[in-house]
């Protein structure tokens, strides 16, 4: 069948021109013809077929390299953690206390506590306690520190430590009644650290409740009352103490909490006198005797 090599005369003369034998040769050659067009046409068809079926849709390429795209899990790789070391607040300064023969440095606000024992730092979440205020580890089970006034319980990995105290106790400053020259500044004793308040009027504080003094070097006096925060203005002459501009926030907690609230803020707006007593406790007293003690 293969006989498209014969020489094949003009169509339009095959009719009228050719003998019977040009005639077969002139079929032949047409014959060869549609067959070569045929096999191109299948040719040129399965090509196309198995282009089609051996390379994905520019859409669907599309899609799956997207899917595939490191961007794709951009969303949970973009999102902030917070590990071991990530603060959510902004806590006091550190106080330095040695458990035994461990020193170690804690420092602390109402919701967390960062402590550090030699190379090793921790954050701990506060706990429900009946007094003083507790917290522990949720990364490391059994390490916790338990605060109690100046002093505190410590245990590192289920080992517990003798009872921690302050490393040193500041220099006693005996309140005067009068004489004394004006400062420069306040002392460095009355503003290293956040003051825990322990008692207020001779009356403990409500357990599990917070109440704080914070002194800076411009003046300012902050923390918590209790229930609200507080803010205003101090100034010392000798062991003359006297707050003013005071203000508050305004939330709402239980009534035992905001009667004490209430006693605290009356009783430092009255505060008259101030001391640290040889123990390293503050005392802030009104001219009536009522009295602060903090630690």
């Amino acid at each position: 069948m293969a006989r498209s090599d014969l020489p094949c005369p003009a169509v339009s003369s095959v009719p009228s021109v050719l003998s019977v034998r040009g005639a077969r040769r002139a079929r032949l050659c047409l014959f060869a013809i549609a067959s070569a067009l045929l096999l191109g046409a299948c040719a040129s068809g399965s090509g196309g077929s198995g282009g089609s079926s051996g390379s994905k849709p520019a859409g669907a390429s599309a899609g799956s390299a997207s899917s595939n795209r490191p961007g794709g899990s951009s969303g949970a790789a973009s999102k902030g953690t917070n590990g071991p070391n990530g603060l959510t607040a902004l806590i006091g300064p550190f106080a330095t206390l040695r458990c035994g023969k461990q020193e170690i440095s804690v420092r602390a606000n109402a919701e967390q506590a960062e402590l550090n024992v030699g190379a090793k730092r921790y954050l701990l979440q506060a706990q429900r306690s009946a007094s003083g205020a507790r917290f522990a580890s949720t990364a490391y089970p059994g390490t916790s520190f338990w605060s109690k006034g100046d002093r505190g319980m410590l245990m590192v990995d289920g080992r517990a430590f003798p009872e921690c105290a302050p490393l040193a106790a500041p220099t006693p400053v005996v309140a005067q009644t009068g004489g004394a020259s004006a400062e420069s500044g306040p002392p460095s004793d009355l503003t290293v650290r956040e003051w825990v308040v322990e008692s207020i009027d001779g009356r403990s504080v409500v357990d599990n409740s917070r109440t704080t003094l914070v002194f800076d070097q411009q003046g300012q006096i902050s923390g918590r009352a209790g229930c609200n925060r507080y803010t205003g203005s101090f100034q010392l002459q000798g062991a003359s103490f006297e707050v003013r501009g005071m203000s508050t926030t305004r939330m709402i907690c239980v009534l035992a909490l905001m009667e004490q609230e209430a006693r605290f803020l009356a009783v430092l707006a009255q505060a008259r006198a101030w001391q640290l007593q040889r123990d390293g406790s503050l005392v802030l007293r009104t001219d009536d005797q009522r009295r602060i003690v903090a630690r």
